[in-house]
Parts: C-alpha cells; structure tokens; sequence
C-alpha cells in the first residue's frame, strides 16, 4: 500500500521548497528577511557552508500586547510600560506595521499576529505557547522564505551576489537608530530569543536549480535593492511582495513543466471591460490550479507514494493565497481573475532592471511577458500566440488601462505620443 505523504514532502521535490497554504501570502518573505538578517555566519553565506545557522527572536511580549492576549499580565506590562497611556499608543503605534495575513479574521490570536520588517529589529520568528510553554515553531513560517534564501545565497554568479549582500546591508545597517528601530530594539529584548544560533533544519533540503527562474528571483532580488535612490521602506515592501510574486511563478511554471506542458502564461485582465479577457484570464487561473493538482498527484507516485485532496488543496492554495495576497488575483475567494493591483504594479516596476527608466513598451513585452510570464499588451500576447482567438485591439485596451493607472501612481511618465517611460524612482 503506498505511503501517504504529506504537502511538504511533495512540494519540496516538485518545486524545491515547501509551498503550504498556511506559509501563503508575505511569510516566506518574512522568513527571507530572518534568515538574511539573523544568521550568525553573514548576509547569504556561500555554498561552503552546508548548513546555514540562524538566531531566532520571537517579538512575543509586543505581538501579545497587539492582540490583547488574555493571559498578558498587569505586571509584564508595566515591568515594560510607563502607564496605561504609553500602552495604548504604542499598541497603536505596532497596529500600523502588521503584517497583512491571507484569510484574515477580525480577531486573531498573537501566534498570527507579525510585523511587517520596516527595520532590523521589527524581524521576528514564528512563536506559540504550547501546554503553557513557549515554543519556537514553524506554524506560518513554513519553508517558503528558506528556498529563497538558498536561491539567493546558491548564485554562481559571484557579482550578482556580491551587490546582493551589500545591497541588504546598505537596507538595513547595523548602527540604525530611528524611532520605530529604537522601539522595537527595546520591545524585542522582553520575548524570548535563542540565547545560541541553532542549525536551520529545512534550508539545506532546498533544490537549487540555477536556471531562469532561479535567476529571475536573483536578478528582481538584486534590482529592487539597487534603486539606493527610492525609500527604505517601499524597497522592503517590494523585497517582501516580490519574493511571493516569484513563488506563484514558480509554482505555475515547474508544475506545467512536470505534467509536460509549456509554461502557461498568465492572462492579466487590468481593464475590466471585456468580458472575453476575462473569462480567459479566469481559465488560466483554473488551469493553472489544475496543472498544480496534477504534478502533485503524479510527484508523489514518483516518490512511491500517495497524497491526499486535503494535501493537494493546500499546495493549490498557496498559490491562490500568495497571489491574492501580492496584488496578481482580484480576491482570495470567488470569482477570481489575474489583475495587477498597486501593489504588485509597483513590485515589478522595481524588480525590473537597476536603470531608473525604461520605455512602457519594453516593461511589458521584455519583463511582464517575456521573462515574468504575465500577458497584458498586444505584442506579448502576440508572442504567446494569443492573437489567433482574440481582437488585437483587447491587448491595446489592456495595455492602455494599465498605463492608465501606472501614470495617475507616478510610475509613468509620458513625455509624447510615442515615448512613455516606466520610472522606478517614484515614491508612493
């Protein structure tokens, strides 16, 4: 009788890391960004060190206090807090820097509550209390952020990597002293933290490829952190939503490779007002769970084994959770279409290429269709031979509604007729 194997099990053989529903959305960024920052042996230590350690900080007395926590006490409160005012500010203060979570519920306990790693000390591990001990566990923290950090720190191209490391350095420097880094300093000191690094268990497991998509995430990677000239905190958000990005690229290109099909390219609807559009976009969402159900099934008979609909669905939801999450799905749930929403039109603008400008035409034929995969214009879909089952004048529609919006953001800018210019150095 074949063994039953779990999501993880599979999803490391098939894509290289673990893709998990409850990892979805900004936590292997999240996970990214502890792995970069608290590893003891440096930014992105090369293939010479087998396994990578890592220093892990919980944050859990400030994430309690955020979610109100019951079993919070009076005296752990004021051993930290000045009065009753301090306390509400400050919760006030952490409220404004969480972490946007897929599924998310009104009320939530601390476990799922995170911070979004504006600074150094705001980056955290995944914590619980367990029959009243606390435990570090990978609840959220899945494994996701451990493959892009085995990615990035795998790259045989030396340079790259090299203007990777100083890159994060130069993000987040050693000696920062700004408010919200002197608050969190303070607040992180009050929750548990490994007192040594210990050995990560999962990242070494990671399947580096070194091919186009590997180097896709290397080169949007080392882009993002180039643009020295745009803010600290709209490059972190773009580090965090990119990384996501990437991982639903991924997962749609490996899963058609194994099922043997070509790499489907995704049709993004940003005009709205075509209902042909839509309903292809929509298909090719379908399809693409569907290619991700099927390399599953077929992944676990190759390791001998056999997965289970609640396993398969978990992987198929990382994908839909993470996309939604990222800006590339309208919703979470329902009727659900590729679109490309503010926040991961400003992404893509920022992994793009290190230049400061280039022209709208090349942004979405070169690096939207081409080497992202995502169709929104009339020569990409060209390419794609799409043209044969619709009206060019669709695409033009798409790509004008999507200049549309890059220009009211600031993204664009339009010096004539014929020369439109994607900007990377526009703060939001």
């Amino acid at each position: 009788m074949a063994a039953a194997l779990t999501g993880p099990e599979v999803t490391k053989a098939l894509f290289g890391g673990v893709l998990d529903i409850d990892g979805a959305g900004h936590y292997p960024g999240l996970e990214l960004l502890n792995f970069v920052l608290c590893c003891p042996d440096g930014i992105l230590p090369g293939a010479e060190v087998a396994q990578v350690r890592i220093s892990r900080r919980s944050h859990a007395f400030a994430r309690r206090l955020v979610a109100a926590d019951n079993e919070l006490t009076e005296t752990e409160c004021s051993a930290v807090l000045l009065d009753v005012e301090s306390r509400k500010a400050i919760v006030h203060l952490l409220r404004c820097v969480e972490l946007a979570v897929p599924n998310a519920v009104k009320s939530k306990r601390w476990e799922r509550t995170h911070f979004f790693p504006y600074t150094r000390s705001l980056v955290h591990w995944d914590a619980r209390i367990r029959n009243k001990s606390f435990k570090y566990e990978r609840r959220y923290l899945r494994g996701g952020g451990a493959f892009a950090f085995s990615v990035l720190r795998h790259d045989p191209d030396f340079e790259r990597l090299a203007k990777i490391r100083a890159g994060f350095e130069s993000l987040y420097p050693a000696d920062a002293q700004g408010p919200l880094e002197l608050l969190a300093a303070t607040l992180i000191k009050h929750g548990p933290s490994d007192l040594e690094p210990v050995y990560d268990t999962l990242e070494k497991d990671s399947k580096v490829l070194n091919d186009d998509l590997d180097n896709l995430f290397r080169d949007g990677i080392s882009s993002i952190l180039s643009h020295q000239r745009v803010p600290e905190v709209q490059r972190i958000r773009a580090i965090m939503n990119w990384t996501g990005i990437w991982l639903v690229l991924l997962e749609a290109a490996r899963s058609a490779q194994h099922v043997g099909k070509e790499r489907a390219k995704i049709i993004v609807d940003c005009a709205g007002a075509h209902p042909q559009l839509r309903r292809a976009s929509q298909k090719r969402l379908k399809d693409i769970l569907s290619n991700i159900e099927e390399a599953s099934i077929q992944q676990a008979e190759s390791l001998e084994g056999k997965i289970s609909s609640t396993q398969r669905n978990k992987i198929r939801g990382f994908f839909s959770g993470t996309a939604a999450l990222c800006g590339l799905l309208n919703a979470n749930k329902g009727r659900r279409h590729f679109t490309l929403k503010l926040e991961a039109i400003e992404t893509l603008v920022l992994a793009c290429g290190p230049q400061s400008e280039r022209s709208f035409e090349n942004f979405t034929t070169d690096w939207l269709g081409d080497r992202c995969g995502l169709i929104v214009g009339r020569e990409a879909a060209g390419k794609s031979g799409l043209l044969k089952d619709f009206d060019a004048t669709i695409f033009e529609e798409n790509e004008r509604q999507l200049a549309e919006q890059m220009r009211a953001t600031g993204m664009l800018r339009v010096y004539s007729d014929a020369t439109r210019m994607v900007s990377a150095e526009v703060t939001l």
